[in-house]
């Protein structure tokens, strides 16, 4: 990212939560970055540090470390501070920061936003460019922020991928086109990513097949559009990481990090926040005057309920997930528990198991319910639903989908999971 602003680097040596650190010092107003401890020389020195935090764990080993920069931080010039044995808190960092360092506290809302539009500007000219809407907060921001900075060079389009949640498409379509008078392509391409997707069982070659399906719509709707030359994407902070940025070890690939075919027709991609973390994009959200119901609303991963409907992905599976997902959000919001639940979902589990309804024999699916409490969405603790709503549930869904006949509530936290099953 360019940027102006005293700039902290922050060397993950395999920490379990690699971003405590980083939330902590972006919370006291100052920008920094993550980088693996196997960084180079080159890459830690391009972003020009006023100082290091190296957070301490187990993926460097000794022999690994020995051959890498992060061996002598010291070398760079600048003041480091190591949290081997320390508190990763604020209470720890902020003096460094702020007593010994006296870096400038202008990592604000208000300074991303300008600095954004003013990169978007440059990046852009009197270019054209298409923006993949999904509806979500990412989204929602990256379209804002490019319409301020282009205005009509923005053309939106909203690729219904048959992976949505239940009415979710027609919601789209409502808010946008109504709230915000955005000239919102609707593309239906469910028979098209289905067909793709015909047969695949394993995750990351689901999420590379959609995130390649993808460009190629959007190869497409750019011809239709006459051809703009750059492609926006939501792609967050979060997303790269996981990844495995610069060098890194990956969690898992995003569609939109590790998927993009390099034959795309564009001429180069727009991420106007690819450098936030969530907490960070549903405050710029607010700030740019987005509504509340969508800035803080709960995130839906781009390859949508592909990932969570595991095995082969059918119209028929899909819609049988679509049903039970809508039940159990629906039982969130009725009970008041939206506050406590960053994300709630449900999962079509690949099992099958017997049951008995009507005093006859069932062979039906096993769902599971997934609900998690997040601030950086890197680490995630369950939520603990009390057992009568979790029991009405139940109920409920196997009374109404009679593909269902088991019901599991998910009581992992991240790690060792991730918040999504695949």
């Amino acid at each position: 990212m360019k940027t102006t602003h005293d700039t902290v680097v922050i060397l993950d040596f395999g920490a379990i939560n690699s971003q405590a650190a980083a939330k902590i010092v972006r919370s006291l107003n100052v920008y920094c970055e993550v980088l693996p401890c196997t960084a180079s020389a080159e890459r830690i020195a391009a972003l020009s540090p006023k100082a290091l935090i190296l957070q301490r764990g187990a993926a460097c080993g000794d022999a690994t470390l020995g051959r890498t920069p992060a061996a002598d931080p010291a070398a760079f010039g600048v003041p480091v501070l190591d949290l081997n044995g320390l508190p990763c808190d604020a209470a720890t960092i902020e003096p460094f920061l702020l007593a010994q360092c006296a870096l400038r506290q202008d990592w604000t809302t208000d300074a991303f936003i300008a600095d954004a539009i003013a990169g978007i500007r440059e990046t852009v000219g009197d270019r054209n460019v298409l923006l993949a809407m999904s509806g979500g907060v990412d989204s929602s921001v990256c379209a804002v922020l490019v319409h301020r900075a282009v205005g009509e060079q923005l053309t939106c389009v909203f690729v219904d991928h048959g992976l949505m949640r239940k009415d979710e498409p027609e919601e789209v379509c409502r808010v946008f086109r109504d709230g915000f008078g955005i000239a919102l392509r609707h593309i239906n391409a469910e028979a098209r990513f289905l067909g793709k997707l015909a047969g695949v069982t394993d995750p990351e070659r689901k999420r590379m097949i959609i995130g390649e399906e993808f460009i190629r719509v959007f190869e497409e709707e750019a011809r239709a559009a006459g051809e703009p030359d750059f492609l926006v994407q939501g792609t967050i902070y979060p997303d790269i990481i996981e990844s495995g940025w610069d060098g890194g070890k990956p969690v898992k690939a995003h569609h939109n990090v590790g998927g993009l075919p390099k034959n795309i027709d564009f001429k180069g991609l727009v991420e106007p926040i690819k450098y936030l973390f969530k907490d960070e994009v549903r405050q710029v959200a607010l700030a740019l005057g987005i509504p509340a119901a969508i800035a803080m609303r709960q995130p839906f991963p781009g390859p949508g309920l592909g990932v969570r409907c595991i095995g082969e992905l059918t119209k028929e599976k899909l819609d049988i997930l679509r049903e039970v997902d809508a039940i159990f959000r629906q039982a969130i919001v009725d009970n008041r528990l939206e506050e406590q639940a960053s994300q709630y979902f449900a999962v079509l589990t690949g099992n099958r198991s017997v049951g008995v309804s009507d005093d006859a024999r069932t062979y039906a699916y096993t769902v599971a319910l997934r609900a998690v409490r997040t601030s950086d969405f890197m680490t995630a603790r369950f939520v603990k639903i009390p057992m009568d709503i979790l029991e009405a549930v139940s109920e409920r869904i196997t009374a109404n989908v009679p593909q269902v006949n088991r019901v599991v509530y998910d009581i992992t936290s991240k790690p060792p999971a991730t918040i999504e099953w695949e």
